[in-house]
């Protein structure tokens, strides 16, 4: 993803270019996106929502996040923080995109719980089902808690273990 925000040339799409370029049934059906890299949607003159003396890293003059709901029609959004994450309603919301950190979602154990900061894996799951469930055909909902293995490479066990009880949560409340 660097690289392609870098401008390096690359005849692969960066992650958050395949996130908004896709077919038109993917788009239809690709309902939900929550996670992190926010600074990788947004333009490199652009200041971040939250810290605003930051700016995203592309280098293609495009903001990711403003073609996601604009290209998704009048119910889609694009949330970055605990309370524009609550405030999306899943009955009056098709689409969300919520990208709750420019690099990494923090790790549970150090994750902001205020309206400032960002939502749990739980609490992200359950919005997502909450989004998908009146899909009468179903839906496929692909939850990773990707910082269990960030912190074990930096042998950091309790990050590990308190973000592997989050997953064990979010597993519980989807099932």
């Amino acid at each position: 993803v660097a690289n392609a925000c870098a401008g390096v040339a690359d005849p692969v799409k960066d992650i958050a270019r395949q996130l908004i370029e896709v077919s038109p049934a993917v788009k239809s059906s690709l309902k939900v996106a929550l996670g992190g890299g926010r600074e990788y949607f947004r333009h490199n003159t652009q200041f971040d929502p939250e810290n605003t003396t930051k700016k995203g890293l592309r280098t293609d003059s495009r903001d990711l996040t403003a073609e996601w709901v604009s290209t998704r029609g009048a119910n889609a959004k694009f949330v970055y923080d605990n309370a524009s994450f609550s405030a999306a309603n899943p009955a009056s919301t098709d689409y969300l995109l919520g990208l709750f950190e420019r690099s990494h979602m923090q790790y549970e154990a150090d994750r902001n719980k205020t309206a400032a900061g960002e939502p749990s894996l739980t609490e992200m799951t359950a919005k997502a089902i909450d989004m998908l469930d009146n899909n009468r055909r179903g839906y496929f909902l692909h939850v990773e808690a990707g910082r269990i293995d960030h912190a074990h490479h930096a042998g950091n066990a309790k990050r590990a273990l308190l973000d592997t009880i989050e997953f064990a949560k979010a597993i519980k409340k989807a099932y």
